[in-house]
């Protein structure tokens, strides 16, 4: 940030904190008001508290006078650039009890992080305290139990390595710097979910403190109400500090991308439908679809943890297509693992999906011609859900996108602000396209929120969670979040 800008936000946060990070501590004036870009409730914090409160925890406070402030306040999302007052990078579940207490004392905002890729930037907020886990990312392997204990900064990095050396794996996220926390109470998509079930399906319990400042575990024998609405209502109901999940064994798999020539995205659309339907569970396929100088083009990764051999025969409908590039071959979970995600590094984006159960003549129509008219850095992802994800009942957990179908996610990119409104009117004119063949969303690959998108997102399960968010968090605490409010 410009430094005039840097000093006047310093000036108004009146952060004297440098007893914590080798300033003198009168380097600043009296506590003033924290400017309040988001219209949030904020509070004066004075340099005592703030003393107080590095002294209390056995992480680290990083305040706006830090030398990482700036680098440790961005998210993965670049289209948000937003100040906290304070972040707390939490050692110990009791960090994260004090950090909570600290922000509802002085009504300040108040953001969790765990790897910071909230579609919506809630990893961070204005004039506020930032829990940030990024410090709590050790991974355990129980292998012989085939069972993994991971504190809730990890990333899916992190917890594919440690399970890795065992042979071991579990439904985590396509990109490595995905935080496995986010990911699971969203509900958690990946590669092995046609044959394992979703990221929270795998969840065997869960560490979490309540708004009061309690440490609970959830499972199915302690808090199962909680437990049930922390699989797939996201951080509405406490900060999830470590995750236990079930594992399965994975070795190598057949891997990699069939890339097409331009221009013939309806004809592959289709065939995808036709071999996402006669695919078997341990089979996994989805589409990337982009513009380019010559015309719309369609990439589709494969993820098979099946025998080779067999992947390979079924492969044979998507090879007669003949693609321009074809890298599947056998390669260990790790690689695939490392080579996933269709956004490979922070830029500034905007992001919205729909969920068709059928990908219908019309459906495809509209997005074959909305790439045509697309901005040069929009893309779309078509992720098929079937197998085990599928065919959990809708109430077995909050996580309600259990109808076989495909998740079409629609992203808009930037790196000149003058092109965002660019990006955001693409993306939101084919979201509308759509409408009419969709029947929910996804809520953790969704960029925008209101209530009306939360409903669709938990279906039937809403009216549930609304009950359990008063018995966990009345006031409304856990805000930043695809919201369950209080009513």
């Amino acid at each position: 940030m410009a430094l005039t800008h840097r000093r006047r936000f310093l000036q108004q946060t009146a952060f004297a904190v440098t007893a914590l990070c080798g300033r003198p501590f009168g380097a600043f004036s009296a506590a003033g008001p924290l400017f309040n870009a988001s219209g949030q409730n904020t509070a004066r914090i004075d340099p005592a508290a703030i003393r107080k409160l590095g002294s209390e925890i056995s992480g680290r406070l990083i305040t706006p006078e830090a030398s990482d402030y700036d680098s440790t306040r961005l998210v993965f999302n670049r289209a948000f650039d937003l100040h906290p007052a304070v972040i707390v990078r939490c050692a110990a579940p009791s960090d994260v009890a004090r950090a909570l207490e600290f922000a509802q004392g002085k009504n300040l905002p108040l953001a969790v992080r765990s790897g910071g890729h909230s579609r919506l930037g809630h990893g961070v907020c204005d004039g506020g305290v930032v829990i940030d886990l990024s410090g709590m990312k050790a991974v355990k392997v129980d292998a012989a139990k085939r069972v993994a204990r991971a504190e809730a900064g990890a990333l899916v990095r992190d917890l594919d390595e440690a399970t890795q050396r065992f042979g071991l794996a579990t439904t985590s996220g396509g990109c490595p710097t995905v935080g496995i926390a986010g990911l699971t109470l969203g509900g958690g998509q990946g590669k092995l979910m046609g044959l394992y079930g979703a990221a929270c399906d795998n969840l065997l319990s869960a560490q979490v403190i309540t708004v009061d400042g309690r440490q609970l575990e959830a499972s199915q024998k302690s808090h199962p109400d909680l437990f049930w609405a922390i699989r797939g209502g996201g951080g509405n109901f406490g900060v999830v500090t470590a995750l236990e999940y079930r594992l399965h064994p994975v070795a190598d798999v057949l891997a990699g991308s069939l890339i097409y020539a331009p221009a013939r995205i309806p004809e592959l659309l289709e065939a995808l439908a036709q071999f996402v339907a006669a695919e078997p569970d341990e089979m996994d396929a989805l589409a990337q679809l982009f513009p380019s100088e010559q015309g719309p083009k369609c990439k589709i990764d494969i993820c098979s943890c099946g025998d080779p051999r067999i992947a390979n025969d079924l492969l044979k409908p998507l090879r007669a297509l003949t693609p321009q590039q074809d890298t599947v071959k056998v390669m260990p979970y790790l690689e695939a693992q490392a080579g996933g995600g269709f956004l490979q590094t922070p830029v500034a984006h905007y992001q919205t999906n729909q969920f068709l159960p059928q990908l219908s003549s019309p459906a495809i129509a509209a997005i074959a011609t909305a790439l045509h008219d697309a901005p040069q850095r929009a893309k779309l992802i078509v992720v098929p859900l079937r197998g085990a994800i599928s065919r959990v009942p809708s109430g077995d957990t909050a996580f309600a996108l259990r109808q076989p179908g495909y998740e079409v996610d629609i992203v808009g990119l930037w790196t000149d602000p003058a092109d965002k409104s660019t990006a955001v009117r693409w993306v939101n004119t084919l979201r509308d396209q759509l409408q009419p063949f969709a029947h929910g969303v996804y809520l953790n690959q969704l960029g925008e929120t209101s209530d009306q998108l939360v409903r669709s997102g938990y279906g039937a399960n809403y009216l549930r969670l609304t009950d359990l968010k008063k018995k966990f968090d009345p006031t409304n605490v856990f805000r930043l979040n695809q919201n369950i409010k209080v009513e």
